[in-house]
């Protein structure tokens, strides 16, 4: 009997030894770090992440790399939250007929918002319908085989507030569309690629706009001086047009912006107030809204605001609008052009 407890003992110590080296390898090393996080997607963020893209701002860390993700909805209006280093990732499928509701807590659309980096936004590019203004990246799905879009969109700080880094960000937005597409059951087409993002100059500028500001017609009150745009190459979700002036504050007077697919959803109410636009086109005292159709998504809004520093001539909103709506609506091939009376 000693000597079968010797044996046993014998193999034993050996297996506990390499079962010990084992996991040492595996809590220590490169490829065991790169295995642990792979586990660790495998389930975080409904598994939607892709181990490349996301390894790209995470360096491979599940803690803090992976810091937290939460989920709601089912079926066509559905979402995911979670951390990715100091971004924040929300993909959710968005229903076309629904609009922002401010009074629910986990409202999707309320989670799709602008940064705050003082860029203009411009196309990413590579044939996908998104976005980028450095802070607040976005890629847009539109669904063939049923009514609902998938969006995916980043939120990071101002320490990626650059080309190379957001570029990193919107391969990691386009590769998890790409994945929740296919887990969420959304045919649709796809971009190619990712390429090299250029910060514009959105600067105020004098003269002539060609961009998203071109044909936009300046208060016959010579109050305008200049003007923030963007080249519009048509595949932008967010476009902006900004008019000011330098006699007295150097201060914007006039915002005009032009959402499509669920980034125009967000911006509309079911119920009157302010924050919001109701029905297909309108105007009140310091905004007017358009809206048409492009594709078979939702209604794509075009708007113009004034700030506290402008003091527009009467009808000045709805002609400038009209001029920056039908151009919009042009370049994204939209139809069906509703203006405010």
């Amino acid at each position: 009997m000693k000597t079968m407890r010797r044996i046993g003992l014998y193999a034993v110590v050996p297996l506990v030894l390499v079962l010990a080296a084992g996991y040492g390898w595996y809590r220590t090393s490169d490829t065991g770090k790169r295995w642990r996080y792979e586990d660790r997607l495998a389930t975080y963020c409904e598994g939607l992440l892709p181990v490349a893209e996301s390894a790209a701002l995470t360096a491979y860390s599940t803690d803090p790399g992976l810091p937290g993700d939460r989920t709601g909805g089912a079926d066509d209006e559905r979402w995911d939250e979670c951390g990715v280093a100091d971004t924040r990732l929300l993909a959710a499928l968005i229903p076309h007929d629904v609009v922002r509701n401010r009074n629910l807590s986990g409202d999707p659309l309320s989670m799709l918002r602008d940064g705050d980096s003082g860029h203009l936004p411009v196309a990413v590019g590579g044939g996908w319908r998104g976005y980028t203004d450095f802070r607040e990246t976005g890629i847009v799905l539109n669904c063939t085989n049923r009514p609902a879009s998938l969006v995916v969109a980043v939120r990071a700080d101002e320490s990626h507030e650059n080309a190379a880094e957001t570029r990193q960000i919107a391969r990691l937005a386009t590769a998890t569309a790409e994945r929740a597409a296919e887990q969420w059951s959304c045919d649709a087409p796809h971009g190619t690629g990712v390429p090299p993002i250029p910060v514009q100059d959105d600067r105020p500028a004098p003269g002539n706009a060609t961009g998203t500001c071109a044909g936009v017609p300046v208060p016959g009150d010579d109050s305008v001086d200049w003007h923030r745009e963007t080249t519009a190459p048509g595949t932008a979700l967010l476009e902006t047009c900004a008019l000011g002036e330098t006699k007295a504050r150097d201060e914007e007077l006039y915002w005009f912006d032009a959402a499509f697919g669920p980034y125009a959803q967000r911006l509309r109410t079911a119920e009157d107030g302010p924050g919001g636009y109701r029905g297909d086109a309108g105007a009140d005292r310091h905004s007017a809204w358009a809206s048409a159709v492009c594709g078979t998504g939702p209604r794509a809004l075009f708007t113009v605001n004034d700030t506290e520093y402008a003091a527009p001539p009467r009808g000045y909103l709805r002609t400038a609008l009209r001029a920056f709506a039908e151009r919009a609506a042009q370049r994204h091939g939209c139809t069906d052009l509703k203006l405010p009376s």
